[in-house]
């Protein structure tokens, strides 16, 4: 009950000292309310460009890598020659999980090389037609917006069924709805039973796709079982740096192209663009934590000054309670006590400004959107992250009332009392 009614004394003089200095405690305080208002937004504001930036990955498993056939551009002996394109077999890709234990699973993607434009009724337009199996879908995260995916028996019973983009319904539909509706491809009519949900920014093309079961695709138009590209899920603990670079060495020995040359195949490293993009971001977070502590420092600055000014000013009465018996600790507990309240109190104005900020920043934000998948997307924070921003509060405030505190400390009543006189 003492130690509370102590405290209570302490804080009526703090609230006493701040309010006969109320401009001085005000300019004072700006410094760290603005610190922490500058971090709570640039962090929040980080977090809503990373979270964008990653968004455009979420067409694709993040532990994913594509393979596609390009042309071979330095002739081996014995194997393609130059100018030639690479094309894979269900041989070579069924050696893949054998020869690759960091290889989960493999999904095949086949094209239908037809130049005559896809019709439905009066509209038509030309798009690609890809044949995809059971698995390709783990790989390439195609989500649907009206109607359903190809299941299981799609692909048992070779069913001519489709699943269209957004832009495809766009053109050839309309405002009609084309789940159930027949589309003619090549002459052959596949049934429309899904249209993909509007893409991310990386995966806007599939937008312009059908996709049909794999096999359909072979039997329906009697293609030859060669393909230009495939994709593979990998466990997430893989050396994407080096299995890309193993994986291009069996291929080449596969084929039979240059494993130097480059040009023979295009790698989309989904994995290690999430990994180097995260690494970017960590980066960035960094140092909009320096840049934040850097503003917090100079309020905290200021709080030192302020509170040189009212030890000096106060040197009288610090004097006489050591006279009366005050020990240096209860003085430097008095200064810091003075210092921390300053500084939490600014610090709080700060972070509620600095979540008004983050609000003002998510409404430009969504008053710009058009539509297309953003860069920038909302601002946020975790909590962690305030309650990290509130401990260095509390720290900047102790470490600010130190000094003064200690040379509070120090006065001498004998010296004070001379004054006073």
């Amino acid at each position: 009950m003492l130690q509370f009614s102590k405290m209570k004394e302490i804080l009526k003089e703090i609230a006493v000292s701040i309010k006969e200095h109320k401009a001085r405690s005000i300019l004072t305080g700006f410094g760290i309310a603005w610190g922490m208002f500058i971090l709570i937004v640039l962090l929040g504001a980080g977090n809503g460009f990373r979270s964008g930036m990653l968004a455009m990955f979420s067409g694709y498993a993040s532990n994913s890598i594509w393979v596609t056939g390009q042309w071979v551009s330095q002739a081996k002996a014995g194997g393609i020659q130059s100018g030639s394109r690479v094309h894979f077999k269900e041989s070579v890709t069924g050696k893949l999980q054998k020869r690759f234990p960091q290889i989960k699973s493999v999904s095949l993607e086949i094209s239908l090389e037809n130049t005559n434009p896809i019709g439905y009724k009066k509209y038509s337009g030309h798009f690609d037609v890809k044949g995809i199996d059971s698995e390709y879908n783990t790989v390439k995260l195609l989500e649907i917006e009206e109607g359903r995916f190809l299941n299981e028996l799609d692909y048992k019973e070779l069913r001519r069924v489709a699943v269209i983009g957004d832009r495809v319904k766009e053109r050839l539909f309309k405002n009609e709805n084309p789940i159930g509706k027949q589309i003619s491809i090549a002459g052959v009519f596949f049934q429309v039973v899904g249209v993909l949900k509007a893409g991310t920014l990386f995966s806007m093309m599939e937008q312009n796709n059908i996709y049909t079961p794999l096999m359909s695709l072979y039997h329906t138009f009697n293609l030859t079982k060669e393909f230009l590209t495939f994709g593979a899920l990998l466990h997430e603990k893989t050396a994407v740096e080096t299995f890309e670079t193993e994986l291009r060495n069996f291929l080449s020995q596969e084929i039979g192209f240059d494993k130097n040359d480059r040009n023979a195949l295009y790698v989309n490293n989904i994995q290690l663009q999430v990994t180097a993009f995260n690494s970017l971001f960590n980066g960035i977070d960094v140092f909009l934590w320096a840049l934040g502590i850097c503003f917090l420092l100079s309020g905290m600055i200021g709080i030192i000054n302020i509170m040189l000014v009212v030890v000096k000013e106060r040197t009288v009465e610090i004097g006489i309670r050591k006279a009366l018996g005050a020990t240096p600790e209860s003085i430097i507990f008095l200064i810091v006590s003075e210092a921390l309240i300053i500084t939490v109190l600014f610090g709080l104005m700060g972070l509620l400004l600095g979540y008004m900020g983050m609000g003002i920043y998510n409404w430009i934000v969504s008053a710009l959107q058009t539509g297309q998948p953003e860069i920038f997307a909302r601002a946020s924070l975790e909590g962690y992250i305030v309650v990290s921003a509130f401990v260095l509060l509390i720290v900047s405030g102790i470490v600010a009332g130190l000094l003064p505190a200690q040379k509070a400390a120090k006065i001498m009543p004998i010296e004070t009392l001379n004054k006073a006189v």
